[in-house]
């Protein structure tokens, strides 16, 4: 292949027949070094190049110049293109990892949506990176991506010995693959190969897009538990083949939610779910009837046992008037159970249980006769919401612990003023295989986002995925992801983490105990 002096791959198509060719027609270079031909693969020739700095004469608009005569040109628009061409003209890896993602796009190899939402200073996740050079090579070495990303090995033990935590493999002759899960174990998922590749391609799987409103704290919140290899074991476990339909279940859920042939729900609106990996747009939709399966079960739970109490005090008490009051309270509970359960049994009235937000968590709303519930399309804040699901997980927002309660994970929430010590001392060593933070930012005094550090992708009221990192030179670094465009990290200084983010969530990464973890270990 042809690459630059810089590291950075010039000329490169994939076509149809997953083989890497060189292209026919000739693409706009954007610098000026003369090139060289190496038949290194990307990868190494990528590290081989790590820190070589740019050519003093580099073209500034030479960048501007390739996007636009590349076939992918019209995948970024606006603000967003003029950030993708500010992180090409840098001239460094990240450069040549743009460079490939956009190939890889251009002939169908990768999904558009990775490359969207480019914050001016955002950079490549290295997921997503490792994702990329994977297929690139592949491509490249004419292997095929299914077989390097689920590797075929004759035994589970080999699985455990050629894999890393978090990845998958699938053994001879059997259809289910498996998920390493520890340093010397793994255990056997509920789909077969085919089926993980349609749900988790490679680098989609890091690069999710937000797209309804209020949702924001799910998105970065899956997108968390995805970075972590030792916990996106849990999102993989959710999923059960059966037949043409696909059950996704949350670990510590209830609901099942059933994906005929791996699509969304029929009544689901595909504008209120992430743009990205599809396993993510299930789990995503699957967190709203997950809500609202909680909703429904708590409305018959909370008001029959209000019934029960307000029936003991009545017949408790002696005094005519206050047992007359309690008797028409405890007849407008009765009541009030009954006709949820008439507007339940019409699926037409689409019913919610109310609810507020109390900016710390939600809670339902209630009267004198107990909860209150409405027809979706006659509820506060039902906006433009379709199906019960979509008003329970974006009407009023939500919190990060709520999605990963049903995950599985136990957490803990510190305050960035009154805790600040403590997450000082918790952040001082990287956090990847250790714990999970989940962040959100200050509100303004309203409901919608502003910017707090655009070029950075942070805005006030809106949730985020975090990680501690320590750079070359000792230095603590926090990588901000905003689930807008998961693909994409920003680097914070430990002092921006507190101006920013109002409180942490801090979640153990090893909490998860699993659902089929009877056969980890290889008799």
């Amino acid at each position: 292949m042809n690459v630059n002096a810089i590291g950075v791959v010039q000329n490169v198509s994939v076509n149809a027949n997953n083989q890497v060719k060189k292209a026919e027609k000739k693409q706009v270079q954007y610098q000026t070094a003369p090139q060289q031909d190496l038949a290194a693969p990307s990868a190494e020739l990528l590290r081989a190049n790590m820190g070589v700095k740019a050519p003093k004469d580099k073209d500034p608009y030479g960048a501007r110049a390739f996007l636009n005569n590349h076939p992918a040109s019209d995948v970024v628009k606006g603000e967003y293109r003029e950030n993708l061409i500010h992180a090409m003209e840098k001239g460094n890896v990240e450069t040549s990892n743009i460079e490939m993602q956009l190939a890889l796009i251009a002939d169908g190899k990768l999904h558009p949506q990775t490359i969207a939402d480019y914050w001016k200073d955002g950079k490549m996740c290295d997921q997503m990176e490792s994702d990329i050079e994977m297929m690139y090579d592949c491509y490249a070495n004419g292997q095929k991506v299914e077989d390097v990303y689920v590797p075929p090995v004759a035994t589970q033990a080999d699985g455990v010995k050629q894999t890393k935590i978090g990845d998958v493999f699938q053994v001879e002759g059997q259809d289910n693959i498996y998920v390493k899960d520890g340093e010397d174990s793994s255990h056997q998922l509920k789909v077969d190969k085919e089926t993980f590749m349609q749900l988790f391609p490679p680098a989609q799987r890091f690069a999710s897009n937000q797209y309804a409103i209020g949702d924001c704290y799910c998105v970065s919140t899956l997108n968390t538990v995805m970075e972590d290899p030792h916990a996106r074991i849990a999102l993989y476990d959710a999923f059960e083949q059966d037949g043409d339909d696909i059950h996704v279940k949350y670990p510590n859920g209830k609901a099942d939610y059933v994906a005929h042939k791996g699509q969304l729900d029929s009544s689901t609106n595909p504008k209120m779910i992430m743009r990205g990996a599809q396993g993510m747009r299930l789990l995503e939709d699957a967190f709203g009837l997950e809500l609202k399966v909680k909703a429904e079960d708590d409305f018959r739970t909370i008001m029959n046992e209000k019934i029960a109490a307000k029936k003991a005090e009545y017949q408790a008490e002696s005094d005519p008037r206050e047992k007359a009051i309690m008797k028409k309270d405890w007849n407008g509970m009765r009541q009030r159970l009954a006709d949820f359960e008439e507007s339940m049994a019409n699926p037409k009235n689409k019913t919610v249980v109310l609810r507020d937000d109390t900016g710390i968590d939600i809670k339902y709303q209630e009267d004198r006769y107990g909860m209150k519930f409405s027809a979706l399309k006659t509820a506060p804040d039902a906006k433009e919401f379709t199906t019960q699901k979509e008003y329970y997980r974006g009407s009023l927002g939500g919190y990060q612990h709520q999605v990963m309660d049903v995950l599985g994970f136990e957490g803990k929430c510190l305050d960035s003023v009154q805790d600040k010590q403590a997450l000082h001392e918790l952040i001082q060593e990287p956090s990847a295989g250790k714990y999970m933070l989940a962040a959100g930012t200050w509100p303004d005094g309203s409901r919608t986002e502003q910017p707090v550090a655009k070029d950075k992708g942070v805005f006030s009221f809106h949730a985020y995925t975090l990680e501690s990192v320590k750079n070359n030179d000792g230095e603590v670094r926090v990588r901000s992801t905003n689930p807008w465009n998961t693909g994409l990290d920003a680097d914070l200084t430990e002092d921006e983490m507190f101006e920013f983010f109002q409180f942490v969530e801090v979640y153990d990464v090893h909490g998860y105990k699993g659902i089929n973890r009877q056969d980890s270990k290889e008799a």
